[in-house]
């Protein structure tokens, strides 16, 4: 087993965490973005992300952790892949109820249908992420059903480069 210390050398340390090179197989790095989730009125972005990267991801998890839950009960948050900061959709998390703090990822019951309920929905598989300027190059997670004007949280976003 390679162990990794705080007093290698940079360089040294960075080695021993790729394997050897393997003809035909590239290694990359799982990255993620941690975003603010923001008040907001329903229809409206609670958060926005555009893709960093110039080649195309995978999203493999979207991760939400409510700090400070919605005033309204019926508040729910729906997150997509969208082709513009002011698109919505809910393949990717479904009608989260926002009434209650806690973490919650796209794998969750409680993350609605689009979010891999896998009693009725069992959608928690990875998601095409568009590369920066591309088709589908945003992430955004639209409140839904009612205001969270007292919405405070983060998000999550993991994914990994196709290049």
């Amino acid at each position: 087993m390679t162990t990794i210390s705080q007093s290698d050398p940079t360089s040294e340390a960075v080695k021993k965490m790729v394997p050897p090179p393997q003809p035909g197989v590239s290694y990359v790095m799982r990255r993620c973005i941690v975003t603010e989730l923001a008040p907001a009125k329903s229809g409206e972005s609670a958060f926005v992300v555009q893709n960093p990267e110039l080649v195309d991801c995978i999203i493999t998890n979207v991760t939400v952790d409510i700090t400070t839950a919605a005033d309204a009960a019926k508040a729910a948050l729906d997150i997509d892949v969208v082709s513009a900061p002011d698109s919505r959709g809910n393949g990717i998390i479904d009608g989260l109820s926002l009434a209650t703090t806690g973490t919650f990822d796209r794998c969750a019951v409680a993350a609605g249908k689009a979010g891999g309920n896998p009693v009725s929905h069992p959608v928690s598989n990875p998601v095409r992420w568009d590369r920066r300027d591309g088709e589908n190059d945003f992430i955004t997670g639209t409140v839904m059903s009612a205001n969270a004007l007292n919405l405070a949280g983060l998000v999550v976003i993991e994914f990994i480069p196709l290049g």
